[in-house]
């Protein structure tokens, strides 16, 4: 059986100020009718029942995902007391659905990306746990053919065949500088690496044992306990004495390198939704390539992105610039370093203006 887990801890600062620490992007409209974690779990109910839907999350979030999720149970939606990054969020939910189903198929998803061709991600989902049937040892990832040289993910690099679809992945890098990044694009055998991945539970704690050694049990504890009165508490208690540390470094690197990780081929129209620059390509645009949500007008101004609500946004004379406005602050920069918009977040706290947050 296939059960589904969505990481929704998030705080989305590149998407300020309409992403905010109570209210961050996964939980926001910004690419349709529908919130990113909506639309997440609208496009995963292919893949696994209600019941069978997971979401990890921080207790400033979670009441707000059960108003918007009300088709999943209320327990699965597992608050984290503080962020411990993902490996511990990935081992505790691989311990609670093991209690259900000891050799279940765990995938796990962001909750705040964008998916235009659902049919072609399903392809490379089939394409996987058909593989970890075979191999339960195997973890099966998704990679993402990149449509241009972003300096901004980390990426794949493919090897072997052993289907159509999937192949050995040989390697995980880092976010590459633009030469680099254009080297990977032009060889064919790097892929966007998309957060996405799928592992039977028994394999993901027993990489987990491997590589963090106290992890198992401590999450393995709290799995007892889960729809129990029990776990808010206990979580408390043992939540911050985890360790830190992302689940990319602490397993998939490693087992990587062991020959374990196998990389499904996808097009799926994918948009990590990770900047504006990057809702900018989502949007429709204009004669002049401008892009609005809202009442624009523009002279001699292209390549702009403008998002707003409630106010006329008139652009003259300006080029490939982003402005969002929200009731309490606008933002305005230039569309190539919508990366940096966090900075602006660190300096509101360095500053004492944490309201704006």
């Amino acid at each position: 059986m296939i059960h589904v887990v969505i990481m929704a801890g998030g705080k989305g600062t590149r998407f300020w100020p309409l992403s905010r620490e109570k209210h961050p992007k996964q939980l926001l409209a910004v690419a349709g009718e529908r919130t990113l974690i909506q639309q997440t779990v609208d496009r995963v109910g292919a893949t696994a029942s209600h019941e069978n839907i997971y979401i990890i999350t921080g207790a400033s979030h979670a009441d707000e995902i059960r108003l918007q999720l009300p088709e999943l149970p209320p327990e699965n939606i597992v608050v984290e007391p503080v962020g411990r990054n993902t490996a511990p969020c990935v081992a505790l939910a691989a311990a609670i659905i093991r209690r259900k189903d000891p050799r279940g198929i765990m995938a796990v998803f962001p909750s705040d990306h964008v998916i235009t061709n659902p049919a072609a991600l399903d392809s490379a989902v089939k394409a996987l746990v058909g593989a970890l049937e075979f191999s339960p040892e195997l973890i099966g990832i998704v990679g993402i053919k990149p449509s241009y040289p972003e300096t901004g993910y980390g990426y794949i690099k493919i090897g072997a065949h052993i289907t159509s679809q999937v192949y050995k992945a040989d390697g995980f890098l880092e976010k590459p500088d633009n030469a680099t990044a254009q080297m990977y694009v032009e060889s064919g055998q790097y892929l966007w690496n998309a957060g996405m991945f799928f592992l039977r539970v028994d394999t993901a704690l027993n990489e987990i044992e491997k590589r963090l050694p106290s992890l198992r049990p401590a999450v393995e504890g709290l799995a007892d306990l889960f729809r129990t009165p029990g776990f808010g508490d206990k979580i408390k208690e043992v939540y911050p004495t985890l360790e830190n540390i992302s689940i990319d470094y602490a397993v998939m690197e490693k087992a990587g390198a062991e020959g374990k990780v196998i990389c499904a081929v996808a097009d799926p129209g994918w948009n990590d939704v990770g900047s504006w620059r990057s809702l900018y390509d989502l949007m429709p645009a204009d004669a002049q390539g401008n892009r609005a949500r809202g009442k624009l007008v523009a002279v001699d101004s292209t390549g702009a992105l403008v998002h707003n609500s409630k106010r006329l946004v008139a652009l003259v004379g300006v080029d490939d610039v982003v402005v969002i406005e929200t009731d309490d602050a606008i933002l305005v920069c230039h569309k190539d370093r919508a990366q940096d918009v966090r900075q602006v977040t660190e300096k509101l706290k360095k500053e004492g203006l944490e309201r704006y947050l």
